[in-house]
């Protein structure tokens, strides 16, 4: 216990975080404990104490690195991969974005087309014929490719 602050100091210095420190010079009197008849013929205990310490702060500093970069790679992978509802409120949002600036009559063929709607129900409730309807949904198709890409 009397080598405990200069330990402590020790550990610090290398480790920069309070908590490490105090767990490494508690693993350190752990170690010292299971090796106490040892310690006894040791010319000079400080010195093997202090070794002993730097040896456990660099596995403790080694292992906490390793973990640092095993979270950075796991979230540069999940970086790059949005989840799933995101990428569909993404969607909704730039297909609503898209219709908001439709005339009236296109927002509503291109919305009924979307929901599933058959060219004869759209052709009923637009009044429309189906080769209008076919070629409105296809120019919006191709504006939307085209408004989604300069996105």
């Amino acid at each position: 216990m009397p080598l405990q602050p200069m330990l402590y100091r020790e550990a610090m210095r290398i480790l920069c975080d309070t908590f490490e420190a105090e767990d490494a010079v508690q693993n350190l009197y752990l170690k010292l404990w299971e090796q106490k008849e040892h310690i006894g013929n040791l010319l000079v205990p400080e010195a093997y104490c202090r070794r002993l310490l730097k040896n456990i702060c660099i596995d403790r500093w080694r292992a906490i690195r390793a973990r640092d970069e095993e979270t950075l790679e796991e979230s540069e992978m999940n970086a790059g991969a949005s989840p799933p509802e995101t990428d569909l409120l993404e969607a909704e949002e730039c297909i609503a974005h898209f219709l908001s600036g439709l005339p009236l009559v296109q927002r509503r063929v291109m919305t009924m087309s979307m929901n599933g709607c058959s060219f004869s129900e759209i052709e009923e409730y637009t009044g429309l014929s189906q080769g209008n309807i076919r070629v409105i949904i296809s120019r919006l198709r191709q504006k939307f490719r085209d408004f989604y890409s300069n996105i």
